[in-house]
């Protein structure tokens, strides 16, 4: 691995309970980002998850790094927000990553993991235990 990328082994998982207690609490210092498909996410997703475009044509230009700017256009207030720092938590899914175990090399999650890693600080990034499937 490269100095700008992410070890997965530091990324630390977040069960439903304790997102639905963050979201709760302070929903507007807390990120959900849906590393599905842009057709999975509109079939159905979190409430107030933003999906990460991350489809074929955005990973064959990026050559295996993507930026903030190429996974959230047109989402220039929570770029700024990640960028800045105010965020206290972000928290990934998709559906086929059940833990950090599972995440694979050339997932979505690990494209995402990187460019947060990258291009914010202060920012505490999580994967979702269990997908998104079991977030009720």
């Amino acid at each position: 691995m490269g100095e700008n990328m992410v070890m997965m082994d530091d990324l630390c998982e977040m069960n439903c309970n304790v997102l639905k207690r963050l979201l709760k609490e302070d929903h507007a210092k807390c990120l959900l980002l849906d590393c599905r498909s842009f057709l999975a996410f509109s079939a159905g997703h979190i409430r107030g998850a933003v999906n990460v475009r991350c489809n074929t044509i955005v990973r064959r230009r990026a050559k295996g790094s993507v930026s903030l700017d190429q996974i959230l256009p047109g989402d220039e207030e929570v770029r700024s927000r990640l960028s800045s720092g105010l965020y206290s938590a972000v928290v990934l899914y998709d559906e086929r990553t059940p833990d950090s175990d599972a995440v694979k090399d050339d997932s979505t999650i690990t494209l995402v993991m990187n460019a947060l890693y990258r291009d914010t600080v202060g920012t505490e990034t999580y994967l979702l235990k269990g997908n998104a499937p079991s977030f009720t």
